[in-house]
């Protein structure tokens, strides 16, 4: 047992010589310089593979109004008495907005980024 350890003591002193006379003498060969390497290119999309132009359909004919409805008829405004739900009117509006808030949280534009 002894003479284990007192073989790892002479090669650690052996071990600690040779670095210290390579420290005392100096590299004889000088730390070559890393040579710049070029950057790495970037990626570039391939193009896809893009279908033939086809040939332009022919235009469907206009569709005439149907012969029962005239001018007077085709109303497109909504009446005045369809207005919006209460719901979404007054105070209610307020109320809607603040449970929004605590349920949904802030808007996306409003929080942190996440990494």
């Amino acid at each position: 047992m002894e003479a284990a350890l007192a073989i790892k003591v002479i090669i650690g002193l052996v071990g600690f010589g040779v670095w210290l006379f390579g420290k005392l003498n100096g590299s004889a060969v000088p730390a070559p310089i890393a040579a710049p390497t070029p950057p790495m290119p970037r990626r570039v999309r391939r193009p896809r593979n893009a279908p033939p132009p086809l040939a332009p359909e022919p235009e469907p004919p206009a569709a005439a109004p149907a012969p029962h409805l005239d001018e007077t008829s085709l109303v497109v405004t909504r009446p005045a008495r369809a207005h919006a739900r209460t719901q979404f009117r007054g105070s209610a509006a307020l109320r809607q907005a603040l449970v929004a808030r605590e349920v949904l949280g802030l808007p996306l534009s409003l929080r942190p980024p996440r990494f």
